[in-house]
């Protein structure tokens, strides 16, 4: 019966505590949401930019071999071009 009794007063002294108090502890746990929610959501982020930052070397890289490729074509070409044109004007 005591530890009933002891409930009971607890219950009481809960219920004519003020709306005060429930706003405060609403306020604290609305703010701890947000700064939860916001740091897991900074973390995707920096995740992301982490993968992006990745992703862009990754095609620089290529876009350089390509255009080392593209220029060996080029030469070559160019090569070619100038051997035609030797051989039209000897004509």
């Amino acid at each position: 019966m005591n530890a009933d009794s002891t409930m009971l007063e607890t219950i009481s002294h809960a219920a004519a505590q003020s709306d005060r108090w429930l706003f405060v502890a609403l306020l604290v746990i609305g703010i701890s949401a947000i700064g939860i929610l916001f740091k897991y959501f900074t973390a995707r982020l920096d995740t992301l930019q982490d993968r992006m930052d990745g992703q862009t070397a990754e095609f620089v890289a290529h876009l350089k071999t390509a255009n080392q490729e593209m220029l060996g074509v080029i030469a070559s070409a160019k090569a070619v071009i100038e051997r035609v044109e030797r051989k039209l004007e000897l004509k």
